[in-house]
């Protein structure tokens, strides 16, 4: 299972790169509305998605990869926003770092449901864990795939 975390979370972050050079190829020719939307779904997508994967891969150190996530989340927030002008770098900034702490919540709520109340016996541990692995990727398959649809549209 590991391994399956592992290679999902490396085939998110090669899409998430080929996403940024893809859309910062083509920069130029961004409104700034089409910018400022662009920032805000990639920062948001990809925070969620990376911040779950991490923190289903280290559970045991939620406070330290909490941070990391919100750092990271940031990080993608800064990449996707400088591409265009500042009010799409706050766009970033800030829906990546908040999809990175929905995304640290989100894991931990996988691991342990009865966080929120949740029954715990719905399924197992390990089922809801590659579960939600592969939800992230088709969450990020299908954000990137709109994005670029709705550039070349």
């Amino acid at each position: 299972m590991l391994t399956l975390l592992i290679s999902i979370t490396i085939i998110n972050f090669v899409i998430g790169a080929w996403l940024y050079y893809v859309l910062r190829k083509s920069r130029l020719l961004f409104s700034d509305r089409f910018g400022y939307t662009a920032s805000y779904f990639a920062s948001s997508t990809l925070g969620l998605v990376a911040s779950l994967n991490f923190i289903l891969l280290f559970p045991d150190h939620f406070e330290i990869v909490g941070v990391l996530n919100i750092l990271l989340g940031i990080t993608i927030g800064f990449l996707y926003g400088s591409m265009l002008n500042a009010q799409s770098l706050i766009a970033g900034i800030y829906n990546g770092s908040i999809s990175a702490i929905m995304g640290t919540m989100l894991g931990l709520v996988v691991k342990n449901p009865a966080i929120c109340g949740l029954p715990g016996t719905i399924a197992s541990e390990q089922v809801m864990m590659i579960f939600f692995a592969i939800f992230s990727l088709c969450i990020l398959v299908i954000s990137a795939i709109l994005l670029l649809f709705s550039f070349k549209a």
